[in-house]
């Protein structure tokens, strides 16, 4: 879209030269969105009469521009695109809608009869018809729609949501599956969709006694999503008119859904990176404490192989002392060096004896 920048003094030169109403005409903003704006860069605005009295040439007070402001001094207008009345500074739901409703090839107008039923809706046909009015009754072979009604409602419902259906399939999506709810799949995401019939508590009618359900004839659609439940009902204007509205509330939705979707997405890898960078860390202390273990394990082997060197060399210098050293004695001295040999780290010395398990 093609903006405009203005200064504070050429905004005010341009809502005390130009009604806000034409301007909005003029600029993709609202009249509310232009005072507010005024308002942000203290413009002053014209008072109500004003226009009136300068066209019939009626003295009228222009409100003096004021050079000191401590803001940003730049102002950006978006020029309405012709044919265009989106907002800029609307709600994205707003936004949307209009986008929706300006389309002249949305099927927006719930017919009085179904011509050219979608598919859909032959196969929600079929299904009441094999129900035969048992509540219970399932099939999950073939998509139907959601409509819990009075079988004098169903018509009417049939054609709202076979309306419903075929804007789904304008504007690019479908009605799926997941699990065993009907949604709108939306570019991977599913958006659970259902209509039902309002109903309210009355007296029950004899020979009952307590409170009954009984259902009112008020249609209510609602989607149901991840965080944010929406519902419309019958009121003042019927559901068959919010069609734009109720299909950009959906679009929205599944267009945050796939974004917490992408989030969590994100945060598991993260996460799990985490958990690997922890477990990598984990384990190469495991290997170290391990491997310094098995330091300290040679170290006392070693110094009890000392130990045990000195001892047979104690033994031998006494026997060599007192004129002892036998050839038996001797034979102990040699057996006693094996047994240092195979328990000396820097040796290994093989023994048939102990090192059969």
């Amino acid at each position: 879209m093609e903006t405009i920048e203005l200064t504070r003094k050429q905004l005010y030169d341009l809502v005390w030269s130009t009604p806000i109403i034409k301007l909005a005409l003029q600029y993709a903003i609202s009249i509310d969105g232009l005072k507010k704006l005024c308002k942000q860069f203290d413009i002053p605005i014209p008072v109500g009469g004003y226009w009136m009295k300068l066209k019939h040439n009626k003295p009228v007070k222009k409100t003096k521009f004021n050079d000191i402001f401590g803001g940003v001094g730049k102002i950006v207008l978006t020029i309405r695109e012709e044919g265009s009345t989106v907002n800029l500074d609307q709600t994205p739901l707003t936004i949307r809608t209009k986008e929706i409703e300006n389309d002249p090839d949305a099927p927006l107008i719930v017919p009085d009869v179904i011509i050219k039923p979608d598919i859909l809706t032959i196969q929600t046909r079929d299904f009441w018809k094999a129900a035969k009015n048992n509540i219970f009754y399932t099939d999950d072979t073939k998509i139907h729609y959601p409509i819990r009604f009075e079988i004098s409602n169903r018509e009417r419902a049939l054609r709202f949501m076979d309306t419903f259906t075929k804007l789904i399939r304008h504007r690019g999506h479908t009605i799926s599956k997941e699990y065993h709810n009907t949604c709108v799949l939306i570019d991977g995401v599913f958006i659970e969709i259902d209509l039902r019939e309002a109903s309210k508590r009355v007296q029950a009618k004899p020979p009952y006694y307590g409170t009954t359900l009984e259902p009112t004839g008020e249609f209510i659609f609602k989607i149901e999503s991840y965080l944010d439940d929406k519902e419309w009902r019958d009121g003042k204007v019927k559901i068959e008119t919010l069609l734009a509205k109720i299909v950009a509330k959906i679009e929205i939705e599944a267009e945050k859904k796939k974004i917490r979707k992408e989030e969590s997405r994100l945060w598991h890898i993260k996460y799990e990176e985490e958990l690997k960078r922890k477990e990598e860390i984990k384990k190469r202390r495991d290997e170290e404490v391990e491997k310094f273990n098995r330091l300290v394990k040679l170290s006392e082997q070693y110094d009890k192989t000392r130990l045990i060197r000195q001892y047979i060399e104690a033994r031998k210098q006494n026997a060599i002392d007192t004129n002892t050293l036998t050839t038996e004695k001797q034979e102990w001295i040699n057996w006693a060096n094996d047994k240092a040999d195979w328990l000396d780290p820097l040796i290994n010395k093989p023994d048939e004896i102990l090192d059969t398990k």
